[in-house]
């Protein structure tokens, strides 16, 4: 899904296997309120910068799977102001346009992006991953309108990542992982400090709306 950090790449650029190896360097542990003490780490596959966040709460995999997975629903829950979220393919399938609003204190261009998702679960474990493709091929008329209405706006041209949600005694053990590079003339500094931040942000509003949902 989302939740953002959010040059044409082509689909299947994603390394799955490379993203479960290796070491991770922890960066910073965020407080929440809603979430605990999540812990955000950092890694570099092929130059991208991945961040994988980390947190055990009160909540079961199923009722957070259930909101990653419920696009329509974003704008009403993200921290974020997502100016579109919206379902393109066929009912049970995981296409999706989302567009995010940029605040214009960044001086950056917004950010937008159509990926496809997958349920990958494995059991008990639910387990929600996407990559991008050749969407615009696909939804040419999406481009066209992406196109005259958001010319200005940003597809980032390497985006994907994971949610996994492994059940516990108590609830679930989250991890969040995001490769991605934001595009555009968004300085290095920030482009970091805005993952760092964003990261945390994205799995309490999935927590919060997951327990408001229980």
């Amino acid at each position: 899904m989302i939740f953002l950090l959010v040059s044409v790449a082509v689909a299947g650029q994603a390394d799955w296997d490379a993203l479960d190896a290796g070491e991770w360097e922890a960066v910073t542990t965020s407080k929440s309120d809603v979430a605990g003490d999540i812990v955000v780490s950092l890694r570099y596959i092929g130059g991208t910068a991945c961040l994988r966040g980390e947190v055990a709460v009160d909540v079961s995999p199923d009722t957070l799977f259930a909101v990653v997975t419920d696009i329509p629903a974003a704008p009403k829950f993200s921290s974020e102001t997502l100016l579109e979220s919206k379902n393109l393919g066929a009912e049970g399938t995981y296409e999706y346009y989302q567009h995010l609003d940029v605040p214009n204190w960044t001086m950056a261009s917004d950010r937008y992006w159509v990926l496809r998702g997958e349920d990958k679960s494995e059991g008990a474990v639910r387990i929600f991953r996407w990559d991008r493709f050749d969407w615009k091929t696909a939804y040419p008329k999406l481009a066209a309108e992406i196109e005259a209405e958001h010319a200005s706006a940003v597809e980032p041209q390497i985006n994907w990542g994971d949610w996994t949600f492994t059940p516990t005694e108590t609830g679930s053990r989250i991890v969040y992982r995001l490769c991605n590079d934001p595009g555009g003339s968004l300085p290095q500094w920030l482009q970091k400090a805005a993952a760092t931040k964003t990261m945390p942000n994205s799995i309490a509003d999935i927590v919060r709306e997951a327990k408001r949902r229980m």
